[in-house]
């Protein structure tokens, strides 16, 4: 949990984040089902050996009480103040009360098995204050204090019936030294988490910081060179005395410029904040000028093969960067296979979500992309390509397109296994009647 400081009329309060309490600590979540699986198996052998209405009474106890906490947990806000912690707490101390009833019941009771049952249950409460709750400290050190309470009850119990006998100073022995370990292997258990979420955090800042000097650099290079070439032309065209000469430069300063608002409206892809202009369309029709496009850009050896499923939901997404993301891609599969070869591009379902989004997936027969570099590919101004020829802004540009359009991207290995496939679900809408003929297309270069 993570505080911050709010003042409302005066009055400065902290402020406590929920989110992984409610996530974590809820009572009949996956997580809790070995919990119950072996109080079952407990209650099982305790109603053979014990008082079945006993242990009926008790199961309701137990449902009221997770209830209860139930409820607490789901009108607790996720984020509020500190002392919403404490519903929380009370009645997590009940489900404590009621579950340490049982065990000291079978305990007061007698007889071996009883009280080897009654063992099984605390130990069952510490695991599960181990596993459930080592990442909330409040919670943890709750848990801890109650299963130090039951177990000292235990102890007290064997010095009330049979005090300073053999039997006893060896039982209270032994529990005294289980329940040391265990909050000795809690307290460890809690620290090393700590340290690996520290170290965690240090090594995200450290990727985060690498990022953002690698970013900064490059666009700083970048406008450097621009401004340069914008900078060194019109001083030359202030100087040069013939016309034809003076409009050559002005012009040169012109196309700096406009490499420069180019590179400005990546860096605004790149940062989703791009001004997209999304529209309902048929991926057919979105895909129509991809043929002539592409063969711009394609070498004659190479060969681009688009295929189209029949009746696709409309898409919603803005047209002309959809085919400007769609042209980046297939220019990086173009260098990634310098000698030639077949690339396929595909329109299709989403796997992930079939109806609800539309697949736009590029395949390439190159040398692909190490396992290690997956993740990398999409961080600004990172290029494999030698220098020169590549910025290093084109894939960070399409995956802030996609995630500006509320969509998913990815890349992975060709499904023959040799070679990239890069692909990115966008939105679907409904389909409209009168579904488009499937469209199929080849570009060469």
């Amino acid at each position: 949990m993570t505080g911050a400081r709010d003042t409302l009329g005066g009055i400065s309060e902290e402020q406590v984040d929920y989110t992984e309490v409610k996530r974590l600590d809820a009572p009949f979540s996956a997580r809790q089902m070995p919990y119950y699986l072996l109080l079952a198996i407990c209650c099982g052998i305790i109603v053979i050996k014990g008082d079945p209405k006993l242990v009926l009474a008790w199961v309701i106890a137990v449902l009221l009480a997770k209830g209860l906490h139930h409820l607490a947990l789901a009108r607790l806000p996720d984020r509020g103040p500190k002392r919403l912690i404490r519903r929380i707490l009370a009645t997590q101390l009940l489900v404590g009360i009621v579950y340490g009833a049982l065990g000291l019941g079978l305990w007061v009771s007698g007889g071996e098995t009883l009280r080897i049952m009654s063992l099984l249950l605390l130990n069952a409460a510490a695991l599960n204050a181990l596993s459930a709750r080592s990442r909330l400290p409040v919670q943890l050190r709750f848990d801890l204090w109650l299963i130090s309470v039951m177990t000292l009850l235990r102890i007290g119990w064997l010095w009330y019936k049979a005090p300073m006998t053999m039997e006893t100073w060896m039982l209270s022995a032994a529990l005294l030294a289980i329940l040391i370990y265990f909050i000795h292997v809690t307290i460890d258990f809690r620290n090393m988490r700590q340290r690996l979420n520290a170290r965690s955090s240090a090594q995200d800042a450290l990727a985060r910081q690498r990022s953002m000097t690698q970013f900064t650099g490059g666009v700083a290079h970048d406008f450097n060179n621009l401004l340069t070439v914008v900078l060194g032309n019109m001083e030359l065209a202030r100087l040069s005395a013939r016309d034809g000469e003076r409009d050559e430069l002005i012009g040169e300063a012109e196309r700096a410029a406009r490499r420069g608002a180019e590179l400005t409206s990546r860096l605004l892809a790149l940062s989703r904040n791009a001004r997209l202009a999304p529209v309902s369309e048929s991926p057919e029709e979105m895909m129509k000028p991809i043929p002539a496009l592409a063969g711009r850009i394609l070498r004659p050896e190479h060969r681009l093969d688009i295929s189209v499923e029949r009746n696709l939901p409309a898409v919603f997404a803005d047209p002309t960067s959809l085919q400007a993301a769609l042209l980046e891609l297939i220019t990086n599969a173009r260098d990634a296979m310098p000698d030639g070869g077949q690339m396929t591009l595909s329109v299709n379902q989403s796997a992930d979500a079939p109806g609800q989004a539309v697949r736009f997936s590029l395949t390439d027969a190159g040398s692909g992309v190490p396992d290690h570099l997956r993740d990398t590919v999409f961080e600004p101004y990172f290029t494999t390509k030698p220098r020169g020829q590549g910025s290093g802004l084109g894939l960070p540009m399409v995956r802030g397109f996609v995630e500006q359009s509320a969509g998913e991207m990815h890349i992975e290995p060709a499904p023959n296994g040799q070679g990239t496939r890069v692909w990115f679900d966008l939105p679907a809408v409904p389909v409209r009647e009168g579904a488009v003929p499937r469209a199929e297309g080849m570009a060469r270069g």
